[in-house]
Protein backbone atom coordinates (compact mmCIF):
# COMPACT_ATOMS: atom_id res chain seq x y z
CA UNK A 1 0.00 0.00 0.00
CA UNK A 2 3.05 2.14 0.76
CA UNK A 3 4.39 1.63 -2.75
CA UNK A 4 1.17 3.02 -4.05
CA UNK A 5 1.08 6.00 -2.08
CA UNK A 6 4.43 6.97 -3.15
CA UNK A 7 4.29 5.70 -6.59
CA UNK A 8 1.39 8.59 -6.98
CA UNK A 9 2.99 11.30 -5.35
CA UNK A 10 5.80 10.53 -7.34
CA UNK A 11 3.64 10.52 -10.77
CA UNK A 12 1.80 13.74 -9.14
CA UNK A 13 4.73 15.15 -8.29
CA UNK A 14 6.46 14.91 -12.11
CA UNK A 15 3.51 15.61 -13.71
CA UNK A 16 2.80 18.91 -12.18
CA UNK A 17 6.22 19.67 -12.64
CA UNK A 18 5.84 18.86 -16.64
CA UNK A 19 1.99 20.63 -16.96
CA UNK A 20 3.85 23.64 -15.69
CA UNK A 21 7.50 23.35 -16.45
CA UNK A 22 6.91 26.52 -19.09
CA UNK A 23 6.39 28.38 -16.50
CA UNK A 24 9.79 29.22 -15.13
CA UNK A 25 9.69 30.17 -11.42
CA UNK A 26 7.83 32.47 -10.18
CA UNK A 27 7.91 35.02 -13.18
CA UNK A 28 4.92 32.74 -14.50
CA UNK A 29 6.45 31.31 -17.95
CA UNK A 30 4.69 34.03 -19.88
CA UNK A 31 7.58 36.70 -21.06
CA UNK A 32 6.16 39.85 -20.07
CA UNK A 33 7.24 42.76 -22.10
CA UNK A 34 7.00 46.44 -21.99
CA UNK A 35 6.10 48.21 -25.34
CA UNK A 36 8.79 49.88 -26.75
CA UNK A 37 8.61 53.74 -27.23
CA UNK A 38 8.44 55.15 -30.48
CA UNK A 39 11.72 56.35 -31.61
CA UNK A 40 11.41 59.80 -33.26
CA UNK A 41 13.92 58.35 -36.23
CA UNK A 42 12.73 58.28 -39.20
CA UNK A 43 9.16 59.27 -37.84
CA UNK A 44 7.54 62.60 -38.06
CA UNK A 45 6.09 63.69 -34.94
CA UNK A 46 2.65 65.01 -35.48
CA UNK A 47 1.16 67.54 -32.92
CA UNK A 48 -2.27 68.41 -32.82
CA UNK A 49 -3.59 71.67 -32.67
CA UNK A 50 -6.99 72.97 -31.53
CA UNK A 51 -8.61 76.39 -32.28
CA UNK A 52 -10.62 77.61 -29.92
CA UNK A 53 -13.51 79.70 -31.60
CA UNK A 54 -12.74 83.35 -31.06
CA UNK A 55 -15.41 85.00 -29.08
CA UNK A 56 -16.53 88.49 -30.30
CA UNK A 57 -17.48 91.02 -27.29
CA UNK A 58 -21.30 91.72 -27.00
CA UNK A 59 -22.39 95.60 -26.64
CA UNK A 60 -19.93 98.67 -26.44
CA UNK A 61 -18.74 97.97 -22.83
CA UNK A 62 -17.73 94.62 -23.47
CA UNK A 63 -15.75 95.66 -26.34
CA UNK A 64 -14.06 98.31 -24.86
CA UNK A 65 -12.95 96.32 -22.03
CA UNK A 66 -11.28 93.74 -24.34
CA UNK A 67 -9.70 96.10 -26.32
CA UNK A 68 -8.15 98.16 -23.38
CA UNK A 69 -7.32 94.90 -21.94
CA UNK A 70 -5.05 93.86 -24.82
CA UNK A 71 -3.88 97.24 -24.82
CA UNK A 72 -0.02 97.82 -23.32
CA UNK A 73 -1.29 101.16 -21.55
CA UNK A 74 -4.65 99.71 -20.57
CA UNK A 75 -6.61 102.39 -23.18
CA UNK A 76 -8.40 102.27 -26.09
CA UNK A 77 -6.70 103.54 -29.06
CA UNK A 78 -8.32 105.38 -32.21
CA UNK A 79 -6.85 107.61 -34.90
CA UNK A 80 -7.34 111.12 -35.66
CA UNK A 81 -6.45 112.80 -38.33
CA UNK A 82 -3.61 110.71 -38.75
CA UNK A 83 -2.28 110.70 -34.71
CA UNK A 84 -3.23 107.94 -32.82
CA UNK A 85 -5.79 108.95 -29.27
CA UNK A 86 -5.28 106.86 -26.50
CA UNK A 87 -9.02 107.22 -24.55
CA UNK A 88 -10.05 106.60 -21.12
CA UNK A 89 -13.96 105.92 -21.44
CA UNK A 90 -15.93 108.11 -19.01
CA UNK A 91 -19.87 107.34 -19.65
CA UNK A 92 -21.37 105.28 -22.13
CA UNK A 93 -24.35 107.42 -23.25
CA UNK A 94 -28.02 105.69 -24.74
CA UNK A 95 -27.72 103.61 -27.75
CA UNK A 96 -29.87 104.58 -30.68
CA UNK A 97 -31.05 102.42 -33.15
CA UNK A 98 -30.34 102.98 -36.84
CA UNK A 99 -32.94 100.73 -38.71
CA UNK A 100 -31.41 97.06 -40.25
CA UNK A 101 -30.65 96.16 -37.42
CA UNK A 102 -27.70 98.67 -36.58
CA UNK A 103 -27.36 101.12 -33.70
CA UNK A 104 -25.04 103.81 -32.35
CA UNK A 105 -23.47 104.16 -29.16
CA UNK A 106 -21.96 107.32 -28.42
CA UNK A 107 -18.87 107.16 -25.42
CA UNK A 108 -17.49 110.14 -23.51
CA UNK A 109 -13.88 109.56 -23.70
CA UNK A 110 -10.84 111.33 -21.85
CA UNK A 111 -7.75 111.82 -23.76
CA UNK A 112 -4.23 111.85 -22.60
CA UNK A 113 -4.21 115.46 -24.19
CA UNK A 114 -6.44 116.67 -21.49
CA UNK A 115 -9.37 116.94 -24.36
CA UNK A 116 -12.72 115.00 -24.19
CA UNK A 117 -13.57 112.93 -27.40
CA UNK A 118 -17.04 111.52 -28.36
CA UNK A 119 -16.43 108.48 -29.82
CA UNK A 120 -19.73 106.74 -31.84
CA UNK A 121 -19.74 102.84 -32.14
CA UNK A 122 -21.53 101.22 -34.42
CA UNK A 123 -23.13 98.14 -33.42
CA UNK A 124 -24.66 95.52 -35.87
CA UNK A 125 -26.53 92.49 -34.07
CA UNK A 126 -25.04 93.71 -30.85
CA UNK A 127 -21.37 93.80 -31.97
CA UNK A 128 -19.24 96.70 -32.37
CA UNK A 129 -18.77 96.90 -36.02
CA UNK A 130 -17.28 100.20 -36.49
CA UNK A 131 -16.20 103.68 -34.55
CA UNK A 132 -15.55 106.91 -35.28
CA UNK A 133 -14.80 110.10 -33.44
CA UNK A 134 -18.52 112.37 -33.33
CA UNK A 135 -16.80 115.61 -31.44
CA UNK A 136 -13.73 116.66 -29.56
CA UNK A 137 -14.32 119.26 -26.27
CA UNK A 138 -17.94 119.34 -27.44
CA UNK A 139 -17.53 120.33 -31.03
CA UNK A 140 -17.20 118.63 -34.61
CA UNK A 141 -13.42 117.22 -35.33
CA UNK A 142 -11.55 119.52 -37.74
CA UNK A 143 -10.00 116.93 -40.64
Amino acid sequence: MNTRIIIAAAIASFGSQLAFGQMGGYGGGMKQTQPQPPSSSGQSNQTQTTTTPTVMPVGVKAYLDSQMASSKDKKFHVALNGKDLALTPIKIREEKKLGGGKSSTPVDMKGTDGRTYEIDFVLSGGQVTGASVGKVNGKAPSS
